[in-house]
């Protein structure tokens, strides 16, 4: 599944070089969309982790299977989570970066920071 981390990393390269350019209020809002992306993750990311350990299969091998495997799904889904939430955090700075709100950005990675601290 292509997350889209080249692209964010790209365009918050061109924005830190000055190739790319915003409006502050199209940045601002362009970057709105990014935030409210990120955080409606949270609530399916604290799913996934809550999956990563599954009972009640029973005893047999080819139930523990079954259990492994549904587990080894619920982390690759935790991890593809966060680095879409992250991607979306890296796109929403790119952008306001792109318009020179220096706080704002500085905010932006503030929450992404907070949030890999978190686990989340």
């Amino acid at each position: 599944m292509n997350t889209g981390e080249t692209v964010a990393a790209d365009l918050y390269h061109g924005a830190r070089d000055g190739t790319f350019h915003l409006d502050p209020a199209v940045a601002r809002e362009c970057a709105a969309h990014f935030l409210r992306f990120a955080d409606s993750l949270e609530p399916r990311l604290e799913q996934s982790h809550r999956i990563h350990t599954l009972t009640g299969f029973g005893t047999l091998d080819s139930a523990r299977q079954l259990s492994r495997g549904f587990e080894s799904k619920a982390v690759a889904l935790t991890s593809t989570l966060a680095t879409l939430r992250s991607t979306a955090l890296t796109m929403a700075a790119a952008h306001l970066l792109a318009a020179g709100l220096l706080q704002q950005t500085d905010e932006t990675h503030s929450r992404a920071l907070l949030s890999a601290r978190a686990g989340l």
